[in-house]
């Protein structure tokens, strides 16, 4: 379901205070308390806490010698607060965006991905490499109402990639050389949690847990469906 072709606004029928908006060139994930995020943003990445996340559509001939100063400068015309946004580039259309969420034990996940395929590539094969790459790129966003340790955190985000590259083998994504794709050159993933005291603390977030299961399946869900709008 391309949820954004014909609205700017999604509300999660499980975690209302988390605002989505489809603006001209952007997506906005917003909320009204800071939350704990481990991410490879191209601004704002690393482990911070913010409140806005932005996930920036580019031109197809976008070129920067300098794209998080090119970022920061977008977000401040958006007139979002810059110490606490965070910021993805991509290529592919945002209105195509999957929006998937589950609630479960002791926990509440959104779950967005926007995906453009185009640049695809396969791990740990020997191919051409560069400096910096034109965004393509898949774009994964968890916001998640729960408490994590920060290994569980990452591990989290072992798993989305893992479901990420599960996806794209059942889609039949193949690079030139007739194997599967495990991702795009610029793959960028978000992990933000709530850290809410009412929670008990997930210690672990891989695929036996009930929160690892549920984030590789809104992940694997997610990516097939913005795979598939993107390409529709």
């Amino acid at each position: 379901m391309q949820l954004f072709r014909d609205k700017k606004h999604y509300v999660s029928s499980i975690w209302p205070e988390l605002l989505m908006f489809k603006k001209d060139d952007h997506l906005l994930f917003e909320f009204s308390k800071q939350l704990e995020t481990f991410s490879s943003a191209v601004y704002g990445g690393g482990f911070r806490k913010v409140s806005h996340f932005v996930n920036w559509q580019v031109p197809l001939d976008y070129a920067s010698n300098d794209p998080i100063k090119l970022m920061e400068d977008k977000i401040v015309g958006w007139e979002y607060p810059v110490q606490q946004t965070i910021g993805l580039q991509t290529a592919a259309k945002i209105h195509c965006a999957s929006i998937q969420e589950e609630q479960g034990d002791e926990f509440r996940i959104v779950c967005c991905v926007t995906a453009g395929v185009g640049n695809r590539a396969r791990s740990g094969k020997k191919q051409r490499t560069y400096s910096a790459y034109k965004c393509g790129t898949i774009n994964t966003f968890l916001f998640i109402d729960g408490r994590l340790t920060e290994s569980a955190m990452i591990n989290g985000i072992i798993t989305a990639t893992e479901a990420k590259t599960a996806a794209l083998q059942d889609l039949q994504i193949k690079v030139d050389t007739g194997e599967f794709a495990t991702g795009t050159t610029t793959d960028s993933v978000v992990l933000a949690a709530s850290q809410a005291h009412h929670f008990p603390t997930h210690l672990f977030a891989g695929t036996a847990t009930t929160i690892g299961n549920a984030i590789g399946c809104l992940v694997y869900d997610a990516t097939c469906e913005a795979v598939r709008n993107q390409e529709g």
